[in-house]
C-alpha cells in the first residue's frame, strides 16, 4: 500500500486544488455581495496546492489585511500595491527529511499568488507590514481623496 504514496499525493494535491475553486464559485455565487458592488475582491491568480488564509478590515483612514503564512520565510514574500490591488506572492518550502518515506503528508507547501482588489487606492509610502510567528500583517492607509470627509454647512 506504500507504493501508491506518491500517486494518493499529487492526487490529494489535485483534489485540494479543484475542491477549493468550487468553494470559490459557491461563496462568490450564493453570497449576498453579488447583488451589489463587493467592497473586496481576492483572487488566486495561480492554481496552487494552497493559498494563505486571510483577514481583511477597513476603516475609514485604513486597510488592515492579516494573512496566516506558517513556514514561509516573509524576506521571501512579495507584496506591493498597483493602483487598488494588493499582491501577495511567496513559497513556502517542503520539508523531507532525508532518505525518509512519508507515510503521511498533510502539511501544505508550494508557491502562491494571490491578489486583493480594495475599494479605494491606498498610500503606497506609507504602507507598513510585520511579519511574526507565522502572521503577516499589513497597514495600508487610504488616499487622502479616497477619506471620507465631512462638509460643513454654513447658514445662510
Amino acid at each position: 500500500m506504500a507504493r501508491f504514496a506518491p500517486l494518493r499525493r499529487d492526487l490529494t494535491a489535485s483534489l485540494h486544488s479543484l475542491q477549493s475553486e468550487l468553494n470559490r464559485l459557491f461563496e462568490e455565487y450564493w453570497s449576498p455581495a453579488r447583488l451589489g458592488p463587493s467592497p473586496a475582491q481576492t483572487i488566486d491568480v495561480e492554481p496552487s496546492a494552497w493559498n494563505p488564509e486571510i483577514d481583511l478590515f477597513e476603516t475609514n483612514d485604513e486597510f488592515v489585511l492579516v494573512a496566516d503564512i506558517p513556514g514561509v520565510d516573509p524576506s521571501s514574500l512579495d507584496l506591493s500595491v498597483t493602483g487598488n490591488v494588493l499582491s501577495l506572492r511567496g513559497d513556502k518550502p517542503a520539508v523531507e527529511p532525508p532518505a525518509a518515506h512519508a507515510l503521511t503528508q498533510e502539511r501544505h507547501a508550494g508557491g502562491f499568488h494571490r491578489q486583493i482588489i480594495l475599494s479605494s487606492e491606498v498610500n503606497f509610502e506609507a504602507t507598513q507590514a510585520e511579519a511574526r510567528n507565522g502572521v503577516l500583517r499589513v497597514r495600508l492607509p487610504k488616499q487622502e481623496a479616497a477619506k471620507p470627509r465631512t462638509i460643513p454647512i454654513q447658514p445662510l
